[in-house]
C-alpha cells in the first residue's frame, strides 16, 4: 500500500450572512472576503502537504445564497489541485438539489460531488476504500449506512450527519454510534458540527471519528484557532493532526472595568489589555464590574475609540452595574428599600441561572426608582 496524506474540513459556510452582526456593509463584504481567503488556505495547504486527497464534509457553500461569482472562485480554487482528488458530501446548507450548484454546473474532472445515495469509490494506488453521500434536501432524518465491502485495505466515509447515541433522532442525518462501530471503518470525516471533536470507537479497527469544526468562525461562540484535520496514512497507521487556517479569530472579552472613574478609563483599560496582534481579531467586549451611578458607557462613542486605535472589527456590549449602596438602601422604610429587600429574597431562592438576571433587574429597577425620585425632588 502507498502512503497518502489527506485535508479534511467542513463548514466554511461560504456567503452564508453573519449571525449577529452590527457593522455595516463594508465591514460585513470584508468578512466575507475572509472566508474566501480561507479557502484559498485550504487549498494552498493541500498543495504543500501534497495531499492525495481533499474531504470536504458538507456546508461548503450556502446554497440559499452563494452567487455565480462564488461558484467560480471555489472551482477555480480546486483547479490549482489537479493532483488532489477533492470529493465532496453535500450538506444541510447546500444540499445535492436538482437546483444546486453541484448538479447545474460542471466541475473539474477530480472533483466528484457524492449524490444523495450512498456510493463506493476505491483507489487501488492506496488501497483505499471511499464511501460518502450528501444531504438530498435541507434536512435528513432517516439514518442510513453504507454497505461496507469485505475486501482488505483502508476504509475512510466522508458524510454530514450528527452523531446519536442509541434511537436518539436528528432531523440532520443521524449517525448511530453503535451502528458505526460495526462498519469497521478506519475513520470518518464528519462534517455539521462547528466545535471540533475526536471519537475513537472500541471496534477492532479502533475507527475514529472526527469533526474538523468549522475553519473560519461563523458565529461568536466559535472562538480561537479555526483547523483543518491533516490525515497521513502509511504503514504505520492512520495519524492525525490539526493545522489552524483560518484569517481572523472571533474573540469574546469579558472585561471588568470597576474602579474606572471615566468613560475613558474604560476605553483606556481595553487599550492596556488588549495590544499588538490581538486587535487584527473580530472582538466582542462585554463591560462588566460596578460603575459611578452618573454616567453609563457611550457605546458606539467606545466603539469609534477603539477603532481609531486600530481594532479591525469590535462590538461592545455594557453588562455594568450602577455602583449603590445596597447595605443602606436595603434600610430604608420607603418604596426603594421594600424593593431592595423583596428582590434579594427571590435572588436567594432563585436556581444559580436564574440569580444573575434578577440582580441585574433589581439593579434596572433601582435606576428607574431612583430617577423618579430625583426627578421628583
Amino acid at each position: 500500500m502507498k502512503s497518502f496524506t489527506f485535508i479534511h474540513t467542513a463548514d466554511l459556510h461560504l456567503d452564508k450572512p453573519v449571525e449577529g452582526w452590527r457593522g455595516g456593509r463594508e465591514q460585513l463584504l470584508a468578512r466575507r472576503e475572509d472566508f474566501r481567503r480561507t479557502f484559498e488556505r485550504i487549498v494552498d495547504l493541500a498543495n504543500q502537504r501534497r495531499a492525495a486527497f481533499l474531504f470536504i464534509a458538507g456546508d461548503l457553500m450556502e446554497h440559499r445564497y452563494t452567487g455565480r461569482s462564488t461558484v467560480r472562485f471555489v472551482m477555480d480554487k480546486l483547479e490549482e489541485l489537479s493532483e488532489t482528488t477533492v470529493l465532496i458530501a453535500p450538506g444541510n446548507h447546500d444540499p445535492y438539489r436538482s437546483d444546486s450548484w453541484y448538479r447545474t454546473e460542471r466541475w473539474p474532472d477530480h472533483v466528484h460531488i457524492f449524490s444523495a445515495e450512498w456510493e463506493h469509490h476505491f483507489f487501488s494506488e492506496y488501497d483505499l476504500h471511499v464511501y460518502g453521500k450528501g444531504f438530498a434536501d435541507y434536512e435528513e432524518s432517516r439514518p442510513s449506512l453504507p454497505e461496507v465491502r469485505e475486501e482488505e485495505g483502508k476504509r475512510i466515509m466522508v458524510v454530514h450527519g450528527t452523531l446519536t447515541e442509541g434511537e436518539e433522532s436528528s432531523p440532520y442525518f443521524p449517525l448511530r454510534r453503535e451502528a458505526l462501530a460495526a462498519l469497521e471503518i478506519d475513520y470518518a470525516a464528519l462534517g455539521h458540527i462547528h466545535q471540533p471533536s475526536t471519537t475513537r470507537l472500541s471496534n477492532d479497527r479502533g475507527t475514529i471519528l472526527r469533526y474538523p469544526g468549522s475553519p473560519e468562525a461563523v458565529r461568536w461562540k466559535e472562538t480561537g484557532a479555526r483547523t483543518v484535520t491533516v490525515g497521513t496514512v502509511d504503514e504505520h497507521g492512520l495519524k492525525v493532526e490539526t493545522v489552524p487556517v483560518h484569517t481572523r479569530r472571533c474573540e469574546i472579552d469579558r472585561m471588568d472595568i470597576t474602579g474606572c472613574e471615566t468613560p475613558e478609563a474604560v476605553v483606556r483599560r481595553v487599550l492596556e489589555t488588549i495590544t499588538g496582534e490581538e486587535r487584527e481579531a473580530y472582538r466582542r467586549i462585554h463591560f462588566t464590574g460596578y460603575r459611578p451611578r452618573d454616567w453609563s458607557i457611550p457605546i458606539d462613542w467606545a466603539i469609534g475609540q477603539l477603532r481609531e486605535a486600530g481594532f479591525h472589527y469590535v462590538e461592545c456590549v455594557d453588562e455594568t452595574i450602577p455602583d449603590y449602596d445596597l447595605d443602606q438602601l436595603r434600610q430604608g422604610t420607603g418604596v426603594v428599600g421594600v424593593f431592595v429587600r423583596r428582590m434579594e429574597e427571590r435572588i436567594r431562592a432563585a436556581e444559580p441561572e436564574e440569580q444573575q438576571l434578577l440582580k441585574r433587574a433589581l439593579y434596572k429597577g433601582l435606576d428607574a426608582l431612583l430617577s423618579r425620585e430625583v426627578i421628583r425632588g
